[in-house]
């Protein structure tokens, strides 16, 4: 049982109704002036002006959730074992320092980053890992169930890759 109560999609303004199915974002919903931002940041990330590859961002998402408490965020997707490319590999090796003690991110860090991205690429990504291991804490605080089959899939329709414009 969650810590704090869904809203239901009736008693939200008719712009955020949509929002309420998502456990995450119907707790939310009791704060609609935080919630709209939130979702909409959530949506930037993965949409057209984004500079990192969806699924990079994606795995890293996953790595950090399988440690941050959040059930609902653990069950949207393990990580895999294997990464197909350095990117992904060098993402998810941050994701895991950043949870593991983000202290550990030092100028070494960086140089190791700036061979595989740019500094424009470097800032989305620190700042997509950030954003989500917060949505991790919230989640756990909230102790939010994991998500359902349907949930799983359409998350995982939100967070393909698209074609870059």
């Amino acid at each position: 049982m969650t810590r704090i109560s869904y809203v239901k999609a009736e008693q939200l303004p008719a712009d955020l109704q949509g929002l309420a199915a998502d456990p995450f974002y119907g707790i939310m919903a009791h704060r609609p002036e935080i919630l709209r931002p939130w979702a909409a940041l959530d949506a930037e990330f993965f949409g057209p002006s984004s500079l990192v590859e969806n699924s990079i961002k994606e795995e890293a998402r996953r790595t950090l959730a399988q440690g941050a408490g959040c059930k609902f965020c653990a069950s949207l997707g393990l990580p895999r074992d294997e990464h197909p490319n350095q990117r992904e590999a060098l993402a998810v090796a941050l994701a895991e320092l950043i949870a593991s003690d983000h202290h550990q991110v030092d100028e070494n860090t960086f140089a190791v980053l700036r061979e595989e991205f740019s500094e424009d690429e470097i800032v989305e990504l620190l700042a997509w890992i950030c954003f989500k291991l917060g949505s991790n804490i919230f989640g756990a605080l909230m102790k939010l169930a994991p998500a359902t089959p349907d949930q799983v899939e359409g998350y995982a329709a939100f967070a393909a890759d698209r074609p870059r414009t």
